[in-house]
């Protein structure tokens, strides 16, 4: 699988919310610099991996809404909405931030990402 493909399968399938996706996708290393309504996170690997379970147990679907995918090199961009429904309403998908991300590849995984979240 390509790069593309996996960030693809990250953001189209909802590999957000898969934690071993994603303990397969992030190098061991990771960092993910992220600058949300909380202020600036450092989160590693393992903090994604646990958020991925927080996500999966918190909401019933989750869809991407990506309107920006710039490739280059071993380094991806996406601009998305994030959009999910909750167990109280299964039925309607409800905005619950903007975001733009730049993923960097080492190899055949994610070394490192910076994100820039603003709630709805």
């Amino acid at each position: 699988m390509t790069n593309r493909a996996k960030i693809e399968f990250l953001y189209k399938e909802d590999g957000i919310r898969d934690a071993v996706f994603l303990s397969e996708l992030l190098h061991d290393d990771f960092i993910l610099d992220w600058d949300s309504s909380q202020g600036n996170l450092i989160m590693t690997k393992a903090d994604i991996v646990n958020l991925a379970k927080e996500l999966k147990q918190n909401y019933v679907d989750s869809f991407m809404e990506i309107s920006h995918f710039i490739e280059s090199d071993n380094t991806i961009v996406v601009r998305y909405n994030h959009k999910v429904t909750t167990i109280e309403n299964p039925k309607e998908f409800v905005l619950i931030a903007k975001f733009v991300v730049i993923w960097e590849f080492e190899g055949d995984k994610i070394k490192k990402g910076y994100q820039i979240s603003k709630p709805n």
